[in-house]
């Protein structure tokens, strides 16, 4: 776990990272800024479907219908929530500490004709400033890893209805060693253990559903990113005037693993994992 020591990345710092990465990663990967699923090694589904199938299994836990409220934390440029207010017929809001991500977001909700379910603000994940119960569940979709994840899980309890879920997904390293920001200077992403979660979530207040290591349908990712950017890397440099070596080059300091991968060098040794908690059903029960 983040101890209260361990400097964690500045908004500033998770802002220009992915306006840094954000438009080479969108022609490269498309709108779904997380892992993909993958059935197995001969799966050779696009990255539009494996995101798309990585967001429809999570939306499967979420549990909601239409007339429930769903908050996306931290939500990139709002493909997920798009997608769960299409499958579920949910509201959903997204935050974000990005105001070019909550234009994004808008825009896309607006050409799925879905502007009036869902809907997105420039918020702290980790501080929304919504009142207390006002969602029927929580999505984060890889998001805690530029979180404090204690700080955020108890901010996703209190906003959660009695007997709301939580559904994230987190990256862990394989080798168990637990990564914090700081470990490299200016590195904006920390791993927990698979071990630490159980924890995690009962210091929070929250009752564990599910804890499912999904490494084995996500490790292509890195890969496939890295085929991705290779095959769109002259109209990115055609349309944007920089080559990627300048982009990555510009992202070494706010993430040096994923600079590493994407810059060529072997895929960073990271696992996936999906973790489902609930909100007790006694308002009052747990820790705030």
């Amino acid at each position: 776990m983040t101890s209260p020591s361990t400097p964690l990345p500045t908004s500033d710092q998770v802002t220009d990272y992915y306006s840094a990465l954000g438009p080479l990663l969108r022609m490269a990967w498309g709108d779904n800024l997380h892992f993909g699923y993958w059935e197995g090694v001969s799966d050779r589904s696009s990255p539009q479907e494996a995101t798309d199938r990585f967001t429809d299994v999570l939306t499967d836990r979420l549990g909601v219908e239409a007339g429930c409220r769903v908050l996306d934390a931290g939500c990139g440029i709002g493909s997920p929530a798009v997608r769960v207010a299409s499958l579920t017929g949910a509201e959903v809001w997204g935050v974000t500490i990005s105001q070019q991500q909550v234009d994004q977001a808008v825009e896309l909700a607006e050409r799925a004709g879905l502007s009036g379910r869902v809907r997105f603000a420039l918020r702290d994940a980790m501080d929304t400033g919504y009142e207390d119960g006002s969602f029927d569940a929580v999505l984060a979709f890889e998001s805690i890893v530029h979180m404090d994840r204690p700080r955020a899980l108890r901010e996703w309890k209190r906003v959660l209805k009695p007997g709301g879920r939580i559904v994230l997904t987190d990256t862990f390293p394989l080798d168990g060693a637990a990564r914090r920001p700081g470990d490299t200077v200016g590195d904006v992403a920390s791993m927990a253990t698979l071990e630490e979660y159980p924890r995690l979530l009962a210091d929070a207040g929250l009752e564990p559903v599910e804890l499912t290591d999904v490494t084995e349908h996500t490790k292509f990712t890195f890969t496939r990113v890295l085929d991705g950017i290779l095959r769109c890397r002259k109209d990115f440099e055609r349309e944007h005037g920089m080559t990627v070596e300048e982009v990555l080059d510009a992202m070494k300091p706010a993430h040096p693993q994923a600079s590493q991968s994407a810059g060529f060098g072997a895929p960073p040794q990271v696992g996936c994992l999906i973790a489902v908690a609930r909100k007790p059903a006694s308002a009052d029960a747990g820790p705030r």
